[in-house]
C-alpha cells in the first residue's frame, strides 16, 4: 500500500514514523520547504537558543512525551522555570493570580487579593460563586461564558490576554467546545467556574510545586524533528515538493507537485494547514466549496541584551499586554528566566509577540519598523539602558489556527466533504483537533493507524 503524507511538520513526521513500523506500508512524505519542522523553528546564535515558533509543549499530554521516550532523547529535555507571570495594566505589572487554571482562580482568595482588578471588578467576578449555571447545550464563545460568570473587567484584563494568546483569536469568537472543553464539561457539573478551577487543580499533582508543566530541549524543539528524521528512511522524505493538486485516479490519487513531480498513492494524509489543503482539492470544485479556516498572523521578535543593560526587571518569566495599551506588543517572555539553558550567563533574551486580533497589520511591516515599535514599547515597561546586541524577527502569516464558534462541526463537515470526493484522504494537524504539539503528534499517529486498520479490514474482506 502506497501512502503519501503532505507536510513535514510534527504531525506529518509522526504519521510517517508510525507508518514506518508497518513494513506492508510504503509511505513517503512531501514537504514544500527545504527543511522539516513546520512551526518548530529553533534558531541558534552564539550560545543562544531562540524559538521562532512554538517554544515548548505541555508535559501532561502524553503523546509527545511518549514519542520522546521512544526516540531516546529524554536526557535532552529541560523543564520550564515556574516563576511569576504578569499582566501589564496602567503601565504597571500585576501578578497573575495563583493558583489558577487557564487564568481562572481556584479560590476566592487570589481573586480578592489581586491588584489587577478594581474593587467593583472583584465583587462582580465573585458573583461566579452564586450565579446560576449557564446553558451550554450548543457551542458558545468562551468570552460569552466568562463574561456571564465574571463580568467584563476580569475578562478584558486577565482572561482575554491570556487565552487569546494561546488560541490566537478574540475570546468573544473562540469556540468554548474546541479550545476549553474541560471548562465546558465542568461548567455543566459545577455552577461556579472558580469551583471548576479548584477541581482541575486537585487533579494536577504538580500544582503548587516548583515543577513546571512545560518541556523543551537544551538545543531547542528542533531536537525532536532531527531525531525523527534520523530514525526515518531518508529516501522516504522529499523536501522542496510543494503540492499543487490532488486528483482521483481510479481508486488511487494522483498528486502533482510544483516542481513537475507526480506521485500515485492509495491513501493521502494531509497535515498542511486547512486552507493550503483546500486549494489542492480540484475535483468536484471541492476547493471552492470548502470554507477556509483563516488563521491569525503574528510575528515573534527576539532581542538579546547584556544583563547590565536591562535593570529593574520584574522577577518573573514574562508578562501579557491586554488590548487598550498603547503598544503593538501583546506578550513578552523573559527567555533567560523561563528557559535559563537557552541563554548564556550575563545576558538577557526578550521574546515579544506582535499581531493582536484585529491589529495584525504590524506583521506586514519591515523588520526595522517592527523592532522599533517593540523597543519603544519595551522601554515603557522595563528599564532598558542599552541597545540590543542583535535581534531576530519571524513572521507567521495567517498561520495560527483560530477555532471560532462551531469549529468542531465545521471540521466534521470538511472531513465528510473530502471523504465523499477523496475516500482515502485524511485531514490531520493543528487546523483540526488541537493546536499544541502533543495534539499534533496524536493526530498524526491516529491518521497513520486509521490507514493501517483500513488496509487490514480490506485484506479480511
Amino acid at each position: 500500500m502506497k501512502v503519501a503524507i503532505i507536510g513535514g511538520g510534527i504531525t506529518g513526521l509522526s504519521a510517517l514514523y508510525e507508518l514506518s513500523k508497518h513494513p506492508e506500508v510504503d509511505a513517503e512524505l512531501f514537504e514544500a520547504n527545504h527543511m522539516l519542522g513546520g512551526k518548530i523553528r529553533s534558531y541558534h546564535r552564539e550560545d543562544f537558543v531562540v524559538e521562532r515558533g512554538a517554544d515548548s509543549f505541555l508535559a501532561r499530554k502524553p503523546e509527545l512525551m511518549a514519542l520522546v521516550s521512544e526516540l531516546g532523547i529524554e536526557d535532552q529535555l529541560v523543564t520550564n522555570e515556574t516563576g511569576q507571570a504578569f499582566i501589564l495594566y496602567n503601565e504597571e505589572l500585576h501578578p497573575i493570580p495563583k493558583p489558577s487554571s487557564m487564568g481562572i482562580p481556584s479560590s476566592l482568595k487570589p481573586l480578592l487579593s489581586t491588584s489587577l482588578l478594581s474593587t467593583k471588578g472583584k465583587m462582580r467576578a465573585s458573583l461566579d460563586l452564586v450565579k446560576p449555571k449557564a446553558k451550554l447545550d450548543e457551542d458558545v464563545a468562551a468570552g460569552q461564558l466568562f463574561r456571564y460568570r465574571f463580568g467584563d473587567e476580569m475578562v478584558d484584563r486577565l482572561l482575554e490576554p491570556l487565552l487569546s494568546g494561546i488560541y490566537a483569536g478574540s475570546l468573544n469568537e473562540l469556540s468554548l467546545e474546541s479550545t476549553l472543553p474541560q471548562f465546558k464539561a465542568l461548567a455543566t457539573k459545577h455552577r461556579s467556574l472558580i469551583k471548576a478551577s479548584e477541581a482541575i487543580q486537585k487533579k494536577q499533582p504538580t500544582a503548587g510545586t516548583n515543577t513546571g508543566q512545560f518541556r523543551t530541549f537544551k538545543n531547542g524543539l528542533i531536537t525532536v524533528i532531527e531525531a525523527l528524521e534520523a530514525r526515518l528512511d531518508q529516501a522516504s522524505i522529499h523536501k522542496d515538493h510543494k503540492l499543487v493538486s490532488v486528483e482521483r485516479d481510479g481508486n488511487q490519487h494522483r498528486l502533482s507537485f510544483e516542481n513537475g513531480h507526480e506521485e500515485i498513492a492509495d491513501a493521502v494524509i494531509m497535515t498542511v494547514p486547512q486552507p493550503v489543503a483546500a486549494n489542492t482539492f480540484i475535483e468536484d470544485r471541492l476547493s471552492e466549496r470548502l470554507e477556509r479556516l483563516r488563521g491569525a498572523s503574528v510575528a515573534t521578535v527576539a532581542l538579546a541584551f547584556r544583563e547590565s543593560d536591562v535593570s529593574e526587571r520584574a522577577d518573573g518569566t514574562g508578562f501579557l499586554v491586554p488590548k487598550g495599551n498603547d503598544t503593538v506588543i501583546k506578550a513578552v517572555t523573559f527567555v533567560d528566566k523561563k528557559w535559563p539553558t537557552s541563554v548564556p550567563d550575563g545576558h538577557v533574551l526578550l521574546r515579544s509577540f506582535v499581531g493582536r486580533p484585529g491589529q495584525e497589520e504590524i506583521v506586514n511591516e519591515s523588520d526595522d519598523v517592527i523592532v522599533e515599535h517593540v523597543i519603544e514599547g519595551l522601554s515603557k515597561m522595563l528599564e532598558i539602558n542599552g541597545t540590543p546586541l542583535w535581534y531576530d524577527v519571524e513572521r507567521w502569516q495567517e498561520a495560527m489556527p483560530t477555532y471560532t464558534v462551531g469549529h468542531k462541526h465545521r471540521v466534521q463537515q470538511w472531513r465528510e466533504a473530502v471523504n465523499n470526493t477523496y475516500p482515502h484522504v485524511l485531514l490531520a494537524g493543528a487546523s483540526y483537533d488541537g493546536v499544541g504539539l502533543p495534539d499534533c503528534v496524536r493526530q498524526g499517529i491516529n491518521a497513520a493507524n486509521q490507514i493501517v486498520n483500513q488496509e487490514k479490514n480490506n485484506d479480511k474482506q
